[in-house]
């Protein structure tokens, strides 16, 4: 499994029909990559993307109480007192590390559920080798190492199993009900953007 990025304008394109349920590539002012990784599904290829973990939603700090994440703070650094407050399920994949001596090197995050169907033409393999910044390039080689080690388990236990209940309409399971978008809707926008962008060629 490889890293892919979709551009800026799809993703706001879709974010149009499921506004509450597809994750933002903008965050405020600053505008965050929507990068995943791709399945297949009902012959469209899907991007399942990867996000950061969320501090006192996912995970706190041993013996510290701040509002705010301290200064110094790297997942590297505080990795002997990283608490996890929540830990894989269905819809989302904890991406993580827990060594003998206790110590948790948490890295990522996969949310299944907000995953969107894209056209070839807004998806953008990531190099990561040619990416300079060292600590982002050894994120993503750590995400990539551990996708690829568990891509099984990804898709069988959790991409598969939320598209289905998604598609049979199991509302009665909250994270279909409130943190996932109608994919047979999406599928059909993203019919309309190609179809669109075959008319103006």
């Amino acid at each position: 499994m490889e890293l892919y990025e979709v551009t800026v304008e799809y993703v706001k394109y879709l974010r149009k029909f499921e506004p509450t349920k597809i994750m933002s590539n903008a965050d405020g002012k600053e505008q965050r990559k929507f990068l995943g990784v791709i399945v297949q599904k009902n012959g469209y290829k899907y991007v399942i993307p990867l996000s950061s973990p969320k501090y006192k939603k996912d995970y706190k700090i041993r013996d510290y109480q701040g509002e705010n994440l301290p200064e110094d703070f790297s997942f590297v650094a505080y990795a002997d007192r990283i608490i996890l407050l929540k830990d894989t399920n269905v819809p989302v994949v904890y991406m993580y590390e827990k060594k003998e001596s206790g110590e948790i090197d948490f890295f990522g995050k996969i949310q299944c559920n907000n995953m969107i169907p894209a056209p070839e033409s807004e998806l953008t393999k990531i190099n990561i080798e040619g990416i300079t910044d060292i600590a982002y390039k050894t994120l993503l080689q750590k995400q990539v190492q551990f996708i690829r080690k568990n891509q099984d388990d990804i898709l069988k236990k959790h991409a598969n199993v939320v598209y289905v209940n998604r598609k049979k309409g199991r509302m009665d399971i909250g994270y279909i009900k409130n943190a996932t978008p109608d994919f047979e809707l999406l599928e059909a926008k993203c019919d309309e953007w190609i179809r669109w962008h075959e008319n103006k060629e």
